[in-house]
């Protein structure tokens, strides 16, 4: 894994406050590494993301999906609007709205893609 690019992805879950202490959070990490890094077009997150992180881990699929749903959450309820409206923009319609997994892996992903010049 790059180290710059992980340092990046962690800063701006830490700056949504998603904490390290959340199970979900070092699957949020690689997910978001993954779609940054693999240029497979069209990627599906139950078909390519999520598999790998639950091979890596040694876990379900469906377990990876859910502690990644409830790291999401959990930040949610903590996170600074300002910062979220910038990353998020229009994809979330009001304040309660708590983005999708494959929405906010996305995002930060893109986020990260175009404030940090990695493509």
């Amino acid at each position: 894994m790059d180290i710059n690019l992980e340092k990046e992805i962690v800063r701006v879950l830490l700056t949504l406050g998603i904490s390290p202490s959340i199970k979900g959070y070092r699957y949020l990490v690689n997910a978001v590494y993954y779609c940054e890094c693999d240029n497979i077009p069209n990627l599906s997150f139950s078909k390519d993301i999520y598999p790998k992180i639950a091979d890596m881990f040694n876990t379900s699929i469906a377990s990876v999906e859910r502690a990644i749903r409830h790291a999401i959450n959990t930040g949610w309820c903590r996170h600074d609007p300002e910062i979220s409206d910038r990353i998020f923009g229009n994809t979330i319609y009001n304040d309660n709205d708590t983005p999708s997994n494959a929405v906010f892996i996305s995002a930060v992903s893109e986020w990260i893609r175009l404030n940090y010049g990695k493509e």
